[in-house]
């Protein structure tokens, strides 16, 4: 019976060559020409093909293992590896990194991700519809915009509670500045701005969404004369605010958390980081500069955009929380139920009834500021407290640190379940 043999297209065109130098009708030199072969080839394929026929042109290696392919010893390996429990969750890339970094095992991402399809710790993603939005060109300038927004997450699994990450990412280049903080507060916005302007200078402008933090969503407001508490110290640091008016026109911040929702918390697990004050110290000394060293790009322009801080700047007395309030006759003002008197030897009578701005300092220190100048004063007493207002992540934040409750072993149903034992106990004594 005639055995077939699978040939490409491409080795039955050389067919007719070789049946043409066979009739003297074509040189085998003018052959490895058109053919794309060296001469040496061409005359060891025509010795084959005189003796064997078409099937000669057949590839020899075709049905045979590749002589590239991956020694059996390291594939097993590779699978040991992407199969433990220490690896978990691992995607190709960052599984072919460790590989290279840790075990000095170099393979390609590819290679990686068919190695984790056939254990089953990775499957094939179906390709999604693909949604245009309008390309937005980088800014030109490093420091010229810069991205800010926070994710709530379980960075640390189940070693940690959850905690947020807020970022500051370049708009040129992708640099990246972040830390962890209990949830996404205007405070904690203000703390890192007050870092990234210490080690970086002030950039031209923000870039964030319609959060509570960053404008005034109620109905009614003039958003143009009324700013938060944020956006009056961006302000006052002659920091444009821009806010987007949809999460892709600010994507560059939002694909940033989706690789360190999945690169980050996987290195966290390496390093066995437990809490908020070791995840700081690593993101500070090692992911940053690794992270910024690998992703970040060069910027259009070489020209620093980032302004050095001008001397009427205070940063204590900008970032902080800012409110006004109306001195009364007895030279008295409420803030957060506490009444203060200001404490002068000769106060001026234009003072009641006139504003005054009340500072309370990052760390709770509380300054009372009159037409540029600070006041002294003393806590007169402190009145019933009534609550105050919470954005939606602080709800988040405190329904998250919430404690299943436990009653003691006083409690009333307990107490009826001690009665329902005694009456049984009676009942079979009876």
């Amino acid at each position: 019976m005639n055995e077939g043999v699978y040939m490409t297209l491409k080795e039955l065109s050389r067919a007719d060559a070789f049946i043409q130098i066979g009739k003297k009708q074509l040189s085998q030199t003018r052959a490895a020409k058109e053919l794309g072969l060296s001469l040496r080839q061409v005359q060891r394929l025509y010795q084959r093909f005189k003796k064997e026929g078409v099937k000669a042109l057949a590839s020899q290696q075709r049905g045979k293992p590749s002589n590239h392919r991956l020694p059996p010893i390291i594939k097993a390996r590779i699978l040991e590896l992407v199969t433990c429990e220490l690896y978990s969750g691992f995607g190709p890339t960052l599984m072919r990194e460790k590989l290279s970094e840790v075990y000095k095992i170099v393979v390609s991402r590819e290679t990686t991700r068919q190695i984790m399809i056939q254990s089953g710790v990775w499957s094939q993603k179906k390709e999604k519809r693909p949604v245009i939005h309008q390309q937005r060109k980088r800014r030109a300038h490093y420091g010229e915009l810069i991205q800010i927004d926070g994710s709530p997450h379980k960075w640390f699994e189940s070693r940690a509670e959850a905690c947020d990450l807020i970022i500051y990412i370049d708009d040129a280049t992708g640099h990246i500045y972040g830390r962890f903080f209990p949830s996404e507060t205007s405070a904690a916005y203000m703390t890192l701005m007050r870092e990234y302007i210490k080690k970086y200078g002030r950039p031209v402008a923000c870039y964030s969404d319609k959060h509570a933090i960053f404008r005034i969503n109620r109905p009614g407001f003039n958003r143009q004369e009324s700013l938060t508490q944020f956006g009056r110290a961006l302000k006052e640091l002659d920091i444009h605010l821009i806010c987007a008016n949809s999460p892709q026109a600010k994507g560059r911040v939002e694909r940033a958390f989706l690789t360190l929702q999945d690169r980050l918390v996987k290195e966290l697990r390496l390093a066995n980081i437990c809490s908020m004050k070791e995840g700081n110290e690593y993101l500070e000394k090692t992911f940053w500069p690794a992270y910024n060293s690998r992703f970040a790009k060069e910027p259009e322009s070489m020209d620093n955009a980032h302004r050095e801080m001008l001397l009427e700047h205070d940063l204590d007395r900008i970032l902080c929380f800012k409110e006004h309030r109306t001195i009364s006759k007895n030279l008295e003002i409420q803030y957060k139920n506490i009444i203060y008197q200001i404490v002068m030897e000769k106060p001026l009578r234009t003072m009641r009834g006139a504003k005054i701005t009340i500072l309370e300092l990052p760390n709770g220190e509380i300054i009372l500021e009159y037409k540029g100048k600070s006041l002294p004063f003393r806590t007169s007493c402190m009145q019933d407290y009534n609550g105050e207002e919470v954005t939606a992540k602080e709800i988040d934040q405190c329904l998250r640190e919430k404690k299943a409750y436990k009653p003691n072993r006083h409690h009333p149903w307990k107490q009826k379940g001690h009665a329902r034992q005694k009456m049984k106990t009676y009942c079979l004594a009876d």
